[in-house]
Formats: structure tokens, C-alpha cells, sequence
């Protein structure tokens, strides 16, 4: 069961379990496939870019996924609800945004 806390972004896929987490190793994997990504300017719209990083954040828990199956499991679950699911994973490992949509600091 995916863990909130930790980043984990859980859901269910053709009758699977999934976990989706943006973990620095993710980060890392996309820093050059998504320009921006890490100063918040990037936009996830293109078809590549939304299973580069559905893919990424796939591998920390099923690294043996390769990229066509982020693609298939973003087929099962429609691409609305993957990038739901990209949403929710950026937000549950990068922390809540403020309502001016700055990051909070740390011991703000």
C-alpha cells in the first residue's frame, strides 16, 4: 500500500497495484528529459513527457517496468486521470504549495 507520507502515489491498473513516487532517483532520470521540472516551470503535455515521468516515477517500486509499459498502464487508466496521478505524485513528494503557488520553506 502506498505510503502518503513518503511521497507514494498508489492506484490500480488492468487489475494491478501500482506505486508512483517522484523520488530523487526520478528526479534525476527526468532532469534532462523534462527541462524545468526542477524549477517548476516545466509542462507536462506532450505524450513523451507525460510517460517519461509516469515511467520514472514508476521504477522505485517495479524497476523491471520499462518505458512502453508506463505507456500501457497510462493507456488502461486514460492520460486525464495519469496526469491526476502525476499531480498528486509531485504534490505528495514536493509538499503542498502555497495559495501564491511558491514552495513553502523549510521551518516556514
Amino acid at each position: 500500500m502506498a505510503n502518503r507520507v513518503k511521497g507514494e502515489v498508489g492506484f490500480t491498473a488492468d487489475g494491478q497495484d501500482y506505486t508512483l513516487l517522484l523520488d530523487f532517483n526520478a528526479l534525476c532520470e527526468l532532469e534532462n528529459d523534462v527541462p524545468g521540472l526542477m524549477d517548476g516551470t516545466a509542462e507536462i503535455k506532450s505524450p513523451s513527457a507525460v510517460r517519461a515521468v509516469f515511467h520514472a516515477a514508476l521504477t522505485g517500486h517495479h524497476p523491471a517496468l520499462n518505458v512502453k509499459d508506463a505507456g500501457r498502464i497510462i493507456h488502461a487508466v486514460g492520460i486525464g486521470r495519469a496526469g491526476e496521478l502525476i499531480r498528486e505524485a509531485m504534490t505528495a513528494s514536493f509538499g503542498q504549495e502555497e495559495k501564491d503557488g511558491a514552495r513553502p520553506r523549510k521551518g516556514a
